[in-house]
């Protein structure tokens, strides 16, 4: 049975610590990401990210990672 994408609006995103090298890296493999984005808000840089399309017409989103993730597993 072939895969059904259905008609859902989320999208998966994906955390890097080099943004603009990972933009680069998809430019030069062909995959065609939209260009880097600054969300600020107060002037206040919150998030940068790029999107770009799976085969499939997900959009999956590309973002810098600000801080050091910590994760606490129990």
């Amino acid at each position: 049975m072939p895969y059904d994408p259905g008609d859902g609006h989320g999208h998966i995103a994906f955390g890097v610590a080099d943004l603009e090298d990972e933009h680069a890296r998809f430019e030069a493999e062909g995959l065609a990401p939209r260009k880097i984005v600054e969300f600020k808000r107060n002037g206040t840089l919150l998030a940068r990210f790029f999107f770009v399309q799976d085969p499939d017409g997900y959009q999956i989103e590309v973002l810098a990672t600000l801080r050091p993730l910590s994760l606490n597993i129990d």
